[in-house]
């Protein structure tokens, strides 16, 4: 007896998911229909499955989607409304049926159906949540505003609701609400303020916004770590770094965390290029924390503030509108408290690479500031010898090899150019820097062969910063490849021009673009005498040799650049800025494919800034 139950039973069971494999074949088949765009044919397919097994929320679902989108929307809500009687406490539900009825134009039903669903659940803090979802994918935020605060005045939690309340009041603009729902949350649970930074973060570009929050957080700020922490970084995307630099003080006497935070911001501060601000902050840190565990970091930094401000006034005063241009010293009295400060760290923390970095720096400052070439090579030297493993070593042969190059001292340059290929601390991109100089040094002794060689290794990585400059180099080499006496004689030029020997330099180009069997060299060279001309301050020479490239048009690739030149000496020179932009304009209007037409509206619209 039991074996034939048993029996009975099996076949049942094989007979049920006979029955349900068929059902699952008519649903697929529905879904190809859909697919294809047959829609009445799967929704015919689909309603005899949902009448079979009504419970069946699958069916459900695909029948009021297909519904929807044949814009039936009776017979959704008769679908919908057939469901409910059958799970009355699912509330989603009633959303579903609210947004059948705002698809179909009726919004006042839908926030009917909406409000009641509310009523009947609102014990039930989800509801609120669940049923804003829908209104929110209908993008009725008020009313998604609306809901939700009438759950936050019922909830036991009203907190419950403010990350949804916030994301909509940003959403709509209302910054000033959005902030004060997002303090309001924080004062009840400062342990969210990771969350709540990055919210108010993620509509701070919003016109205004940046400016409300602020408002209202510093209603909020009284005594809260939380609240005084905010307002910090709120400050910082305002670029108030002064303000913010006074609450991080107020951060650090409260937390007494030995001015950890504050070494950040001054890092923070450094990378953003606000150097001023950055120096008070490790002055600060410096004086008020000799032992701190980043002291040796922060008194770096504070003399690499002191010496960045200082090349902000060295570039004011070298022109960086010319390729070539004998730079300005800086007096000795400006350069040596910054000397000073690098020299004090060499002798507190000897041996350390805060004391190589330092070595570097100053080596740097002797150079490029005080045109000081002995003393300079002597603290790169310091590197080269005793510490050729740290990562200094590589800046310090490359600044190195220059002045070789500078003193027409080719071997040593080679040598030194050479040296930063094996160190094991290089980066990729001094190791490029360093063979691209590497090459020139080649050229300029006439080793035409190894300064190509040389080139295609800073080649086979075009996103470093010296890619352009390499690529034009190695074009001409590989060009004037069989014209070696023209190439050695446009090297000699170069090699002038690298010791700012501008006028001896002119003459070898001008002499160049003469040659009638120089032809490689006619454009470069003519482009180099207006070159010359412009470091030397002749503008007008170099206007009028300018000039003569412009006319050739395409019969000299670099037209469009000894226009743009023409327009910068307009601009820089001589400062007639109606000339400047009509310069600009026809560059605009001659060249239209010119890799200078971005920085020349650029520089009109400034320039008719200034002529208005």
């Amino acid at each position: 007896m039991i074996k034939k139950i048993f029996t009975i039973i099996l076949f049942a069971l094989s007979i049920f998911a006979q029955q349900n494999q068929m059902d699952q074949n008519q649903f697929m088949l529905a879904e190809s229909y859909e697919q294809n765009g047959d829609l009445n044919k799967a929704v015919g397919i689909i309603e005899s499955l949902n009448k079979k097994d009504p419970s069946n929320i699958q069916y459900f679902n695909k029948l009021n989607s297909l519904y929807l989108q044949l814009k039936d929307y009776d017979k959704s809500v008769e679908l919908i409304n057939s469901r409910i009687l059958l799970t009355p406490q699912d509330i989603s539900l009633y959303g579903m049926l609210g947004s059948t009825y705002y698809t179909a134009g009726n919004p006042n039903k839908a926030y009917q159906v909406w409000d009641d669903a509310i009523e009947k659940f609102n014990s039930n803090q989800m509801t609120f949540r669940i049923i804003v979802n829908y209104v929110i994918e209908k993008r009725d935020f008020e009313k998604a505003i609306e809901l939700l605060n009438r759950g936050k005045a019922v909830s036991k939690d009203p907190f419950f609701y403010s990350y949804d309340l916030g994301q909509l009041y940003s959403i709509t603009m209302r910054y000033k609400e959005a902030a004060k729902e997002y303090c309001d949350l924080l004062r009840e649970n400062p342990s969210q303020y990771p969350i709540i930074e990055s919210k108010i973060l993620s509509y701070l570009n919003k016109p205004d916004a940046l400016d409300e929050t602020i408002e209202v957080v510093e209603k909020y700020k009284s005594d809260n770590i939380s609240f005084i922490y905010l307002l910090a970084r709120l400050y910082i995307e305002k670029k108030n770094y002064d303000e913010a630099f006074k609450l991080y003080k107020e951060i650090d006497n409260k937390q007494n965390n030995d001015g950890s935070d504050l070494f950040s911001f001054g890092e923070y501060v450094y990378r953003e290029n606000e150097f001023a601000t950055a120096s008070k902050i490790f002055g600060y840190l410096i004086e008020t924390y000799p032992t701190q565990k980043n002291i040796q970091t922060a008194r770096l930094y504070y003399a690499k503030t002191l010496e960045a401000m200082l090349m902000e006034k060295y570039n004011k005063q070298n022109p960086d509108w010319k390729h070539f241009y004998i730079p300005a010293t800086i007096g000795l009295s400006e350069v040596e408290p910054v000397i000073k400060a690098y020299k004090q760290l060499i002798k507190d923390y000897q041996h350390s690479m805060v004391a190589v970095e330092a070595n570097l720096r100053i080596g740097i400052l002797l150079f490029h500031l005080r045109d000081d070439i002995p003393d300079a090579q002597n603290y790169f030297n310091i590197i080269t010898k005793d510490y050729p493993s740290s990562k200094f070593a590589a800046p310090a042969f490359i600044e190195l090899g220059i002045i070789s190059i500078m003193q027409a001292k080719l071997k040593e340059a080679e040598n030194d150019f050479q040296s930063v290929e094996n160190l094991r601390n290089a980066s990729e991109e001094d190791k490029n820097l360093a063979n691209y100089y590497l090459a020139k040094a080649y050229s300029f002794s006439g080793n035409f062969e190894a300064a190509r060689k040389t080139l295609s290794s800073v080649l086979d990585n075009l996103r470093n910063n010296i890619a352009n400059d390499a690529l034009e180099f190695s074009i001409l080499l590989n060009t004037a490849k069989n014209d070696s006496s023209n190439l050695s004689l446009y090297c000699k030029g170069e090699f002038l021009a690298e010791q700012r020997k501008y006028n001896e330099a002119k003459e070898i180009f001008n002499q160049l673009s003469q040659n009638p069997q120089a032809f490689v060299f006619h454009s470069i060279a003519k482009l180099r005498v207006a070159q010359m001309l412009i470091a030397l301050d002749d503008y007008s020479s170099a206007i009028a040799n300018l000039k003569l490239i412009v006319d050739e048009a395409e019969k000299n690739i670099y037209a469009d650049k000894a226009l743009y030149l023409q327009g910068q000496i307009y601009q820089y020179g001589v400062k007639d800025f109606a000339k400047a932009v009509e310069s600009y304009e026809r560059l605009l209007a001659r060249f239209p494919k010119s890799l200078y037409l971005d920085e020349a509206r650029k520089n009109i619209i400034e320039l008719k800034k200034n002529l208005s």
